[in-house]
């Protein structure tokens, strides 16, 4: 029973040493690459400075003195930066020195979720190597859902009999967009492009009514059954594109006197289109029989396009947007009445 003591308690204290030897070589090496992203990142902001300090002295806006005294200011702040940085990152890494000789070394909270978790959390942003600010890159993606009313324009006609009614669930729409700010300075100018799912429900007036195809043309015509539910679902696969005017102020940090971007902080609008294509097509008939309740799926394609394109508009505030999407081309093609989609809803854009 001693062996086993001493056994477990050695397999106990192994354990503890490599758990330490784990984390402290983890955290050192986080400090060490820190200190080299500083230098990395403060070299570049310096270069990116002279370039646009070069750019005025060519077009005469500043003389040669001026430039040069500006190149100077601007290399002993970036060098302050650098060394100031690397100072606290020292004082991080005596403390994990010290830590460690104590055998106190814990994972913090960010280091203890999963790299999955993290990914996503950085996705849109990185962390200024100097004053911890989260900054937001240039490419971000978004997740998209739309919900909306669907109606049909020019469905009243004769040749439709008592036409579609206006379905005010019959629009829906989920996907990921990615944006590209179009100048590096400001939210304003944005391009935004994605892929998305689209599903639309079309009804009709009359309760009773249903589509039927009669070869290459499609038609509305009374069932001839008490029906309860009747509609036509299809479901596209499609690529929106906007030109995004982003109106987001840009924001200011106090303590580190710095300036930066945050999109969807303010009023947004989108101006663009759409392109889809149709894999899936059913009509969904339901109604009551015998006191049994019965519902018959129609698999068909019912003439519809199956490539279809439009037009597409939001305005909104932050993450939430009023978007309007009107289909160009009919939903059948060889009918002699042409009819089209149109749909107003909400639009969530997850940032």
């Amino acid at each position: 029973m001693k062996y086993i003591i001493i056994t477990l308690f050695a397999l106990i204290s192994s354990q503890t040493i490599w758990s330490q030897n784990e984390i402290f070589e983890k955290q050192a090496s986080d400090i060490a690459s820190s200190i080299d992203s500083i230098s990395k990142a403060e070299k570049k902001a310096l270069k990116k400075a002279i370039t646009q300090i070069d750019k005025k002295l060519k077009k005469k806006e500043i003389t040669e003195a001026e430039a040069e005294a500006k190149k100077k200011e601007l290399a002993a702040y970036h060098a302050d930066r650098i060394n100031n940085a690397i100072a606290t990152q020292e004082q991080r890494l005596q403390m994990l020195v010290k830590n460690r000789l104590n055998g106190t070394l814990e994972l913090s909270d960010s280091e203890s979720r999963n790299a999955f978790t993290r990914s996503f959390e950085n996705i849109n942003y990185y962390k200024d190597s100097v004053s911890g600010i989260k900054i937001e890159k240039r490419w971000t993606s978004q997740f998209v859902l739309a919900l909306g009313v669907n109606t049909v324009i020019n469905g009243n006609d004769d040749y439709y009999g008592d036409g579609f009614d206006t379905n005010p669930l019959g629009y829906g729409e989920v996907g990921a967009t990615f944006k590209y700010r179009l100048k590096e300075d400001t939210n304003l100018w944005n391009l935004k492009f994605g892929f998305m799912s689209m599903m639309t429900d079309l009804t009709f007036n009359n309760d009773d009514d249903i589509l039927v195809t009669n070869q290459d043309q499609t038609t509305i015509q009374d069932s001839g059954l008490n029906l309860r539910n009747t509609r036509l679902s299809y479901f596209n696969i499609g690529i929106p594109f906007f030109l995004e005017l982003d109106f987001s102020k840009p924001k200011y940090d106090k303590k580190t006197d710095q300036t930066y971007l945050r999109s969807q902080e303010g009023f947004r609008m989108g101006i663009g289109g759409f392109a889809a294509y149709r894999i899936l097509t059913r009509q969904w008939i339901s109604y009551k029989e015998d006191g049994k309740r019965i519902t018959e799926i129609q698999w068909d394609d019912f003439n519809t396009n199956k490539f279809t394109y439009g037009l597409s508009a939001y305005i909104g505030y932050k993450d939430f947007s009023v978007f309007v999407k009107y289909d160009i081309n009919p939903i059948f093609k060889n009918n002699p009445v042409d009819i089209n989609n149109l749909a107003v809803g909400l639009r969530v854009d997850f940032n």
